[in-house]
């Protein structure tokens, strides 16, 4: 029971101080440059939205002409949550924050369930394409009746190969929680997962965030005798490498670098909850080294899809200094050190909207996203194609 106190105490200690923290700052007035929030020495600036959530209808009757949403009809739920096939014809996606894994056929309009016939039926979280054209899912094989809320911190690793939709899921024997980041290198099958001890849904998630455990681990699916297995499986990072108050991490995207090193996986680009409200960051493989990609920063950032070819990352954000973050929406930042963002969508001018989880194409030319609602964690309402070619 004392030791209980002792957590009890701590942890609440260490809301205060972020209460304090995020409370004591000096409000400015709005800003409309779109760079890092600065912070050397003391607060000198906060770029406010001021916009944000003074709009009525919806932003899917408002778009700009560089935005399409997809006809995708499903009898249950909501298109959310796409990832693109490795050639760029075809979005994998799930009708649900917890649901099945559909496809949609860009050229055809073409829509069908991956995973209705299969042990992973309602269960998917997450799904994410190999180069080779599987797709890795974090996925349950059941669901709670007591705790569904909770069935989100007990996903296991699975592979769906191909010809998909034919074959049933081959499970990997590892646990996961949230997102997966897949190498986009064709001679890569390397691939990050995150597992956390803690249970973000229950009353005493500040001790759990305080003591808990949060990690990304690597490895490489290999194919024994036609069968997926994880290979090679270390740890990449702790929360604890990022700061000592840092709750949990989150594995997004790898990225190469221009080094004479053979691997082509040479960073990964994660999320660090809670770490300076919430950041962007990456952690060189070869190295260790952790950096914050943009470090004046003290706003809600969350890494999200990076350009194919390294140059920068899209992010969802949030202009306000708060414990948890709101309605966001997408912007760009460039991996080039400057911390500067770029405002892509304005889906969260309208009441009770946002933009979330945005994708890029193997080519680099399209942004698949979703329409952020009130819901679950990541709950979209549709997906929405940007041309990024102009």
């Amino acid at each position: 029971m004392r030791n209980f106190r002792l957590a009890t105490l701590a942890g609440s200690v260490v809301l205060a101080g972020l209460l304090v923290q995020v409370h004591a700052l000096p409000v400015m007035a709005a800003d409309t440059d779109t760079s890092s929030v600065m912070a050397t020495g003391q607060l000198q600036g906060i770029n406010f939205d001021p916009k944000k959530g003074t709009l009525d209808g919806s932003p899917a009757d408002h778009l700009p002409g560089n935005i399409r949403r997809l006809d995708i009809d499903l009898p249950n739920g909501a298109a959310q949550r796409a990832d693109w096939s490795p050639d760029g014809n075809r979005l994998v996606f799930l009708d649900a924050p917890i649901g099945d894994l559909w496809q949609h056929d860009l050229a055809t309009g073409a829509t069908r369930n991956l995973t209705e016939s299969s042990a992973l039926h309602k269960g998917v979280l997450r799904a994410h394409h190999l180069t080779n054209g599987d797709v890795v899912l974090c996925a349950l094989t059941e669901r709670s009746a007591e705790d569904p809320e909770g069935d989100r911190f007990r996903g296991q690793l699975w592979v769906l190969q191909q010809p998909l939709g034919t074959l049933a899921p081959v499970g990997l024997g590892e646990s996961c929680w949230e997102g997966i980041a897949v190498s986009k290198n064709p001679a890569s099958t390397r691939i990050a997962w995150n597992q956390s001890t803690i249970d973000f849904t229950k009353p005493d998630v500040p001790i759990q965030a305080l003591f808990g455990k949060s990690k990304i681990l690597t490895g490489r699916i290999v194919y024994r005798n036609g069968r997926p297995e994880i290979a090679g499986r270390t740890v990449a990072l702790d929360k604890r490498d990022v700061s000592l108050d840092t709750p949990a991490v989150e594995a997004q995207d790898f990225r190469a670098l221009p080094d004479a090193d053979t691997d082509p996986d040479d960073e990964l680009i994660f999320s660090a909850y809670f770490h300076k409200g919430g950041q962007a960051m990456r952690v060189n493989l070869d190295t260790g080294a952790v950096t914050d990609l943009a470090p004046k920063s003290i706003l809600y950032e969350e890494a999200e899809g990076i350009d194919p070819s390294g140059r920068y990352l899209m992010v969802e954000r949030d202009l306000a200094i708060t414990l948890f973050p709101g309605m966001v929406d997408i912007w760009r930042l460039p991996l080039d050190g400057s911390g500067k963002f770029e405002r892509m969508t304005t889906f969260n001018y309208y009441k009770n909207f946002g933009a979330n989880n945005p994708v890029i194409s193997p080519d680099g030319m399209q942004m698949a996203f979703g329409l952020k609602v009130e819901g679950a964690e990541g709950e979209g309402d549709g997906i929405f194609l940007m041309d990024l070619s102009s």
